[in-house]
């Protein structure tokens, strides 16, 4: 059965639009449009296959030329001038082809996944046109256009699956590279043992690296000349959203040059670093040179994501610029354009190469590090030994700059937010750590000593005293904390780091402690409590003698103390019997025998507290005939006395209990004690007998 053609489909339908369309097939819109992608994809996968064809073609042709020179290969022809460049060429073209190679065999298993799902899609869509064509001939112009509309699904999931299942261009292309590979490192093999690094190559690079920086300074000279010219005659004068894009670009350029200026610096570096890898045999000098390469490569390494937020604002001012041309197009400004494109051009110039410099700068660090590795090899066991016992020696020497662990620091390069690996050290953590701990005895000293002097100057009360105390001692902690960082440049990026260790240990069971911490705040400053006061918590009574951190501390009469947190306290119900003054009013109930003279005891009771020197005077003090008890006339005493003279809530009542009982004995008022009435209710009398004692 002959394929439709697909291309005069697509353009027969997309040419007369929908409603040309309408008329010859009863189509919706929405089925017209899934039909116009389908024709569509059919015509891409078709040509995309058509052009992997070719591009397999091509490789083929090409692979089979690098065939031909591996079997007739011949060493190249050097000069000592020439060979490492060449040599360099070949290590930096088989890390290319086996980069590639790796990167092929990913594509492959996904290539293979893409496959296997576009051919469960084509399955799909065949039983579903089987299902319509089992039906027989369309019954009507609609069976008709669905059963047309099926089939075009059926031949885009088809073109989709034979793209996707077509591995011709794939294969050719790993063939490729694995020819590139063997080419590589048979050229690599028959340089090795001729290449040499004089240093008369040493001196035409850094002449060339002169050279470049002589070029830097004329092209910085000339960018300075078009900003002062773009000051005094600029061209989008009343536009200045387009004069401020146009001038930032301008400025974009000269860091642009400065950091390709840098880069030049450290070219001349890394090339110095290999003349001397190629010319020293010293396995301390080859630890040294590999430490600065290792150093130089970081410094490149920042540029990467530098460039990257470079080119991202470069795009979004372009778009901005074109904005404003839109708005302005009414304005007779015919040059204007050019003039935004010209000075944009120039800027993607500038960031492209300096985009080529950080690749020839890393392509450099490549070859530097693979010198590294061949010289490594080829100084034999002994040489190799004597690095070693360096190397132990050297991190023996320098345990205290070992590494612990890695942080990364956000710092600002010229307007731009770079990520920038900070290392924390033993020595650091353990100056920090001893920093710390001077600072913390430092800081308790200063806070009691302070808190002395301002007791003894400002006559400050023990709760004001603690809280003076308390936040000073957190201020210094907090103050030496910044300073241990600072002195061991360690970022500050390790408070989101154990900040988001707190926040863990927070939800996993931390959080008790820092709700009491927490109330030990707000009980210090609000002061509900205060250090003296007699409180209750609870089946808890004492003096309050310390407000912690985490727990407050209560002395009871009998001498036992009590620690008790600080939630509990906030969330309890607490009884402060010295919160506002210190005064508490205490009862005392007496009982005197029915028939005592009440008036008397009355006084009696009266004048005894009234005399006691524990009772204030200053306050009410009565007594009441309270009640007439089943066996006592009850009077009842009230007074006040002083809770913060020690052991006043127990010893007041006692001594005056006691004087009421002397008084009353000598005035003869009878202290009243319980009586009872018992009655016998027998039917007959009682009978009473006399037993003789057994024992006599």
């Amino acid at each position: 059965m002959p394929q439709p053609d697909y291309r005069s489909l697509l353009d027969e339908a997309v040419n007369g639009g929908f409603e040309a369309f309408e008329t010859k097939q009863p189509a919706t819109a929405d089925e017209y449009r899934e039909y116009v992608h389908l024709l569509g994809q059919v015509v891409e996968m078709r040509a995309l296959l058509e052009e992997r064809i070719t591009n397999s073609q091509i490789l083929t042709s090409e692979t089979a030329k690098i065939q031909q020179s591996i079997l007739n290969f011949q060493p190249p022809e050097i000069t000592p001038e020439t060979g490492l460049d060449l040599y360099d060429s070949e290590r930096l073209n088989l890390l290319q082809a086996r980069n590639w190679l790796a990167a092929l065999d990913k594509i492959g298993a996904t290539r293979q996944i893409q496959a296997e799902e576009a051919f469960g899609v084509l399955k799909q869509q065949q039983q579903k046109l089987q299902a319509l064509e089992s039906a027989g001939p369309p019954a009507s112009p609609r069976d008709a256009w669905l059963l047309k509309l099926q089939r075009a699904r059926v031949a885009a999931a088809l073109a989709d699956q034979q793209a996707r299942a077509d591995s011709s261009s794939w294969t050719a292309d790993t063939e490729q590279q694995k020819a590139r590979v063997e080419l590589a490192d048979l050229n690599i093999k028959s340089l090795a043992g001729r290449v040499s690094f004089p240093a008369s190559l040493l001196q035409a690079r850094r002449e060339a690296t002169l050279n470049t920086e002589e070029s830097f300074a004329g092209t910085i000279r000339g960018l300075e000349k078009q900003i002062k010219n773009f000051a005094f005659g600029n061209p989008f004068k009343g536009e200045p959203i387009l004069s401020k894009i146009i001038f930032s670009g301008l400025e974009s350029q000269l860091q642009f040059l400065e950091y390709r200026r840098v880069g030049v610096m450290i070219q001349n570096q890394l090339w110095q670093s290999r003349y001397d890898l190629w010319n020293s045999a010293d396995a301390e000098s080859l630890e040294k040179i590999s430490r600065g390469i290792t150093e130089r490569m970081q410094d490149v390494q920042i540029w990467q994501p530098l460039i990257s937020g470079v080119r991202t604002k470069l795009q979004d001012r372009r778009r901005r610029a074109s904005a404003a041309l839109v708005a302005n197009g009414s304005r007779p400004s015919p040059n204007l354009r050019d003039i935004v494109d010209k000075a944009f051009e120039q800027e993607e110039s500038a960031l492209s190469k300096w985009e080529n410099d950080f690749s020839s700068l890393m392509e450099l660090v490549t070859l530097a590090n693979a010198d590294i590795a061949i010289r490594r090899k080829s100084l034999g066991l002994g040489i190799n030994l004597d690095a070693a016992a360096l190397t132990l020696a050297a991190q023996t020497g320098n345990i205290w700059n070992t590494e612990l662990f890695t942080l990364t620091d956000s710092v600002f390069v010229n307007g731009q937010v770079v990520q920038r690996p900070s290392s924390v050290t033993l020595g650091m953590m353990l100056t920090a750590l001893l920093i710390l701990v001077a600072g913390g005895f430092i800081s308790s000293a200063t806070s009691q000593w302070l808190r002395s002097r301002l007791t003894q100057r400002f006559s400050l009360d023990a709760n004001t005293g603690a809280i003076v105390q308390k936040a000073t001692n957190f201020f210094l902690l907090f103050l030496i904390s910044l300073v241990a960082l600072a002195v061991v440049r360690i970022p500050l990026t390790i408070f989101a780091l154990l900040g988001g260790a707190a926040a863990i240990a927070v939800g996993f069971g931390a959080q008790q402690l820092v709700n009491n911490l927490i109330s030990g705040i707000i009980l210090l400053f609000e002061r509900p409590i205060r250090i003296g006061d007699l409180i209750d918590v609870g089946t808890f009574s004492g003096t309050v003698t310390a407000i912690g951190t985490r727990c407050s501390q209560l002395s009871r009469a009998d001498g036992v103390e009590i620690l008790i947190p600080n939630s509990v306290i906030l969330q309890s119900t607490v009884v402060n019997w010295t919160l506002s003054d210190r005064h508490a009013r205490q009862e005392m109930l007496i009982g005197i025998a029915y028939g005592s003279p009440v008036e008397q005891a009355t006084r009696t009771i009266r004048d005894i507290a009234r005399a006691h020197s524990g009772v204030l005077k200053n306050k009410d003090l009565d007594v009441y005939f309270h009640d007439f008890g089943p066996d006592s006339i009850v009077l009842r005493l009230l007074y006040w006395i002083d809770k913060g003279i020690p052991d006043s809530t127990n010893q007041v009542p006692s001594e005056i209990r006691l004087a009421i009982y002397n008084s009353f004995n000598q005035e003869g008022i009878t202290l009243a004690f319980p009586q009872r009435d018992v009655h016998l209710d027998a039917v007959k009398p009682i009978a009473v007998h006399l037993v003789a004692n057994p024992s006599k």
